[in-house]
């Protein structure tokens, strides 16, 4: 029974969800602007498979601590299906100048080819060798930051792994998917009707390419908004949303959630005027640039406290 199953889902995958990906991959190449980053330095450090790396982008401090660094992990947005490593370099180049952080930014692996929890076992990798250095990194000092699907692996990771002895420092997600189950029934509306929107297909095929092997859309990793907040492994939280974004009302729900949970320090911010990912296309001077800063700001005011 567990082989047929299987074999049906490849057939999904061949079929359907390859060749969407594939032409989803391809407009994104010709339509959206090209991604170059600035990183300090490259490094691919080992995975849980022997026959593969992880990329990293490190950004490191102008200044940086004579000890061990604080780090942050950052996870970019990519809906899981379009590889997006390098599309925060300003925030991650924000970050490591305005704070003592050191930040890693992850490449983990895509949808379909790779649906869940490879993602999430590269963010946990990751995780394992910066712990593996104490010598290098301050372990005591690990906070998890991501974007839209990068967003989801934070919280995912927040949600359901302590962190190690310490726990992490801190979590910052922009705009995440924390309840996978909507848009099976329950449709997805942003609290500002105005302005382009994050398209319900898309939300849907991505969600899909995620879970073609068989992860349930409820499971806790996936949709970090039904974890136990007293389960989480982190105390500081810091949730954007974006009022004309579908995912908005979710990402709320969960900062609702996390601040009644005691000895939990949650700041749920919702910027006003914009959509998902407005961040990545805002340019000094145009709309969406004040609100870009100051949340940037926000995140290194919640660094400076870990």
């Amino acid at each position: 029974m567990a082989n047929n199953k299987k074999a049906k889902r490849s057939l999904k995958y061949y079929l359907l969800l390859k060749p969407i990906a594939t032409t989803l991959r391809t407009l994104a190449s010709i339509f959206l602007p090209p991604i170059n980053p600035h990183p300090t330095t490259i490094l691919h450090i080992p995975s849980r498979d022997s026959k593969r790396t992880i990329k990293l982008h490190i950004y490191t401090p102008p200044s940086p601590p004579k000890g061990p660094s604080p780090v942050l992990l950052n996870f970019c947005g990519s809906g899981f299906v379009i590889d997006g490593h390098g599309s925060d370099d300003h925030f991650c180049r924000y970050i490591a100048a305005n704070t003592e952080f050191t930040v890693l930014d992850v490449q983990y692996r895509m949808s379909p080819e790779y649906p869940c929890p490879a993602p999430l076992e590269d963010a946990e990798d990751v995780l394992e060798w910066v712990r593996g250095q104490p010598g290098v990194y301050d372990v005591e000092r690990v906070g998890l930051s991501g974007f839209s699907a990068g967003g989801n692996l934070a919280t995912g990771l927040a949600a359901n792994f302590p962190g190690g002895k310490w726990g992490f420092g801190c979590l910052v997600a922009f705009y995440p998917v924390v309840d996978a189950t909507r848009g099976r029934g329950r449709r997805r509306v942003a609290p500002d009707a105005r302005g382009m929107k994050l398209p319900g297909w898309f939300v849907g095929f991505c969600t899909r390419a995620y879970l073609c092997d068989g992860v349930e859309a409820g499971d806790t990793r996936v949709s970090p908004l039904f974890r136990d907040g007293g389960e989480w492994g982190v105390r500081r939280v810091l949730l954007v949303s974006a009022a004309r974004d579908c995912l908005a009302v979710e990402v709320e729900e969960l900062g609702d959630r996390l601040g009644t949970v005691e000895g939990m320090s949650v700041v749920c911010e919702r910027v006003e005027g914009c959509g998902h990912a407005w961040d990545k296309v805002a340019k000094e001077g145009s709309w969406g640039w004040e609100e870009k800063v100051r949340v940037y700001g926000m995140v290194v005011d919640l660094l400076k406290t870990v």
